[in-house]
C-alpha cells in the first residue's frame, strides 16, 4: 500500500452504528482501491454490538483509517462530526451497512476532477437484494448532458432521479459544505431531503460518474423500510413543507427544479399516510390537499406515475390508494430477497 499523501484528496465519511454483520464488507470495499491518496473516517456511533471492536482492528492495520468514537447520537451527528474533522478536498458518504464494488472507483473519480475539478460528482446505485439480484436503472442513460452547468441541468436530473436525496451518491468539494454550513439537522428523519435540497443552491458544475459501484443494500432487518411509523411521516412532511416554503428564496432557475424534487417526497407522504393518528391526519390533510397541484406531469418519472392515479381519483381517496399501492411494493421488493 502507497503511504497517504499529505494533500489528502478524498475524505470517505462512513457513520457506524450496530452493523457487525456487514461492516467489514463496507471497510474492505474502501480500503481495497487502487487510488489509495484518501482517508477513511469511521464514527462510532455509540454501538452496543462489536461494531467498535472491528473499527479498532481496521485502524491498527491501516494508516488511512481515522477512528471517532462518540456517544449515541444518531446519523446526522455522526456525519456531521466526520465533516468538521475530514481533510480531504472532496467528501464521500458510505453508510455503513452498503458497499463499493470494483477497485477503480476513485481512481476514475480522481481522473474527473483532475480533468474537470467539479463541484460535484453523482453516481448511481445498484439496488442490492441479494447476491444474485442486483439492479441498476441506469436513469443517466435518458439525461441530456451527463456534466456542464448545475442550475441549467437540475430540471432534468430530478425529472430522472439523478439528484435525489441521498447523501451517499454523491462526491463534493469540502469547501462547498464548509462555507455554506451545510450541515444534517439533528433528530430528525430525513436529514438527507433538507440537506440535498440546500446544496442545490451552492453547486455550479457537476458530472455523472458512468459506473454503478455503490451496492445499496435493501430491505436490511433493522432498517427504516421496516420501521416507518408516525415520527418518521411528521419528520418527511415538515421537510416537505419547510422546503417549499424556503423555494422562494432560492435562484430563479433552480426554483422549479427544487419544488419537482420536493413534489417527490410529497408523494412518500401521501403514501405512508396511513400511519398517523386520525388527529394528525385531520391536521395535515390541509396542508397536502393545498400543495395537490405537486401532483402533476412533468415533476419527476414516479410523480407521473401518481398523476395518473389522481386523474381518475378525487384527492380525498387518494392518500388511502397510495398506502395501498405501497403496501404492495414493499411486498414485491420483498420477493426479490
Amino acid at each position: 500500500m502507497d503511504k497517504v499523501n499529505k494533500n489528502i484528496l478524498f475524505s470517505i465519511i462512513v457513520p457506524v452504528y450496530n452493523v457487525e454483520e456487514y461492516l467489514s464488507q463496507c471497510i474492505d470495499s474502501i480500503l481495497e482501491q487502487s487510488f489509495s491518496n484518501f482517508e477513511l473516517i469511521l464514527v462510532n456511533d455509540g454501538s452496543t454490538d462489536t461494531s467498535l471492536a472491528i473499527c479498532s482492528k481496521y485502524k491498527e492495520n491501516d494508516e488511512r483509517v481515522v477512528l471517532i468514537n462518540k456517544k449515541n447520537e444518531g446519523l446526522s451527528a455522526s456525519r456531521n462530526q466526520g465533516l468538521l474533522e475530514a481533510n480531504g478536498e472532496y467528501i464521500v458518504f458510505v453508510d455503513s451497512d452498503d458497499f463499493w464494488v470494483g477497485q477503480n472507483v476513485l481512481q476514475d473519480i480522481a481522473a474527473l476532477i483532475n480533468k474537470t475539478n467539479v463541484d460535484i460528482i453523482i453516481h448511481e446505485e445498484s439496488r442490492y437484494f441479494s447476491s444474485n439480484r442486483i439492479e441498476c436503472k441506469y436513469n443517466q442513460n435518458k439525461l441530456k448532458h451527463i456534466s456542464g452547468n448545475f442550475e441549467e441541468d437540475a430540471l432534468d436530473m430530478v425529472y430522472h432521479h439523478l439528484y435525489v436525496a441521498s447523501a451517499w451518491d454523491k462526491v463534493i468539494k469540502k469547501s462547498i459544505l464548509i462555507e455554506n454550513d451545510l450541515f444534517f439537522t439533528l433528530n430528525k428523519f430525513g436529514e438527507d431531503m433538507e440537506w440535498c435540497a440546500k446544496l442545490m443552491n451552492h453547486l455550479q458544475t457537476y458530472c455523472i460518474y458512468p459506473k454503478s459501484f455503490y451496492m445499496y443494500r435493501q430491505l436490511r432487518p433493522g432498517s427504516i423500510v421496516f420501521n416507518i411509523n408516525e415520527k418518521v411521516v411528521l419528520d418527511i412532511f415538515m421537510s416537505v413543507k419547510n422546503g417549499l416554503i424556503e423555494i422562494e428564496n432560492n435562484k430563479k432557475t433552480l426554483q422549479l427544479a427544487i419544488k419537482n424534487y420536493w413534489s417527490f417526497y410529497y408523494v412518500v407522504v401521501l403514501m405512508h399516510f396511513d400511519k398517523l393518528s386520525s388527529n394528525n391526519k385531520k391536521v395535515l390533510i390541509k396542508d397536502l390537499a393545498s400543495w395537490k397541484n405537486l401532483i402533476s406531469s412533468g415533476r419527476n418519472v414516479t410523480v407521473n406515475k401518481v398523476n395518473t392515479f389522481y386523474k381518475i381519483l378525487p384527492f380525498s381517496v387518494l392518500p388511502q390508494f397510495m398506502s395501498i399501492y405501497a403496501k404492495v411494493n414493499l411486498f414485491y421488493k420483498k420477493t426479490k430477497l
